[in-house]
């Protein structure tokens, strides 16, 4: 059958509600472990996991890498996190708990200045309470036997967006390139003596690592290609071949939406699966993907969530996931996950569809 995952990283789960609701459908009483306070998504538990026989097992550093404590905000909670990034809840998040959004930070709402960059604090990546307990948790999950998936900070591209505020720091990329490619630079810094750090408590107890960056909208790619090999690609290259040099893991790149435009420089940096294929962007189409990359990128994700699984019938889903893997998987190269994680929309009945219909399917046909 096709690998499976649920949970192996943190844009490949559920949120809090979608996770109750698919546990009472399966009438598991097990207690809901968050994974992210900030995001509200959880780490599936060991007899969900089986359940659906998935083969990634999730690693994240204890308390998260960013660690985030609540505090008052005006009229509802909000979080501030370690870069001083402050993370709203939306009006509707006692009924509807869901991902927090980022409304202040430490270079929000001012002008680009270099030395007040360069004298910014950023959270000490050999602070050893990130990797506290660590190496015993990817000793345990390796003798799981399944694919042990270590989740890295967030990349010197989506990191900038957040400290700086997503409007300011894209004019940045056009009007101060100086003051945006030393931010990346400093962060990109900070990322990898971060992975090397958790890598060598961990040791040879991994696989994957994920490495998040937003590179695409819905509708196409955030910036050019050519502004992407020009300022973006040689720091990707830098902190992936880094990492690469010394540990022998595969590397899973999140980005969301439109990005086939970056697929082969994705490659060239040295990444090896494409997460979450969202398949309703502009140029995404799975097949469209596959003849073009097939050989060079394996891809994660795939079942759609926009339209799909909050929408399809049961039918619908076991057919559109079969169909999916003769696609994605021709050959391998695939491992099935929704596109970004499970939301409260989306039917638990649908959830159990999509992983059943996988677990069926062999080599072009559903047993």
């Amino acid at each position: 059958r096709v690998a499976i995952d649920f949970g192996g990283t943190h844009s490949t789960t559920a949120t809090a509600p979608a996770y109750d609701q698919l546990k009472k459908h399966l009438g598991l009483t097990h207690e809901t472990v968050v994974m992210s306070e900030l995001f509200q998504t959880v780490e599936p538990h060991i007899s969900m996991l089986e359940r659906f026989d998935v083969d990634a097992r999730y690693l994240g550093s204890p308390g998260g890498v960013i660690p985030a404590t609540k505090e008052e905000a005006a009229e509802r909670h909000a979080f501030r996190d370690g870069w001083g990034v402050v993370w709203e809840e939306g009006p509707e998040y006692d009924e509807n708990p869901a991902s927090c959004m980022p409304v202040d930070g430490p270079f929000y709402n001012k002008e680009p200045d270099l030395a007040e960059l360069e004298s910014f604090e950023v959270p000490n990546p050999d602070n050893p309470d990130h990797f506290e307990g660590l190496a015993e948790r990817a000793k345990a999950l390796r003798e799981t036997g399944c694919a042990v998936v270590f989740n890295t900070p967030a990349g010197c591209a989506c990191l900038g967006q957040m400290i700086r505020g997503f409007g300011d720091w894209m004019k940045d990329l056009y009007k101060h390139r100086e003051f945006s490619g030393r931010m990346m630079d400093i962060l990109n810094e900070w990322w990898i003596q971060m992975t090397r750090n958790a890598l060598k408590a961990i040791g040879n107890n991994v696989d994957l690592i994920v490495y998040a960056d937003d590179l695409g909208s819905q509708q196409g790619p955030l910036f050019s290609p050519d502004y992407y090999r020009e300022v973006i690609k040689p720091r990707h290259y830098h902190a992936i071949q880094t990492i690469k040099a010394e540990h022998d893991v595969k590397v899973l790149f999140h980005s969301c939406g439109a990005v086939s435009d970056f697929i082969d420089d994705l490659a060239d940096v040295g990444v090896d699966a494409l997460n979450p294929v969202q398949v309703n962007a502009v140029g995404m189409e799975p097949e469209r993907l596959k003849e073009r990359f097939g050989e060079r990128m394996a891809f994660w994700g795939g079942i759609d969530t926009q339209r799909l699984l909050p929408e399809g019938t049961t039918g619908e889903v076991a057919a559109e996931t079969g169909r999916i893997i003769d696609v994605l998987g021709k050959g391998g190269g695939y491992v099935l996950n929704s596109v970004h994680n499970i939301q409260v929309e989306v039917p638990p009945e649908n959830v159990v569809a999509m992983f059943d219909s996988a677990r069926a399917h062999r080599y072009g046909k559903a047993e």
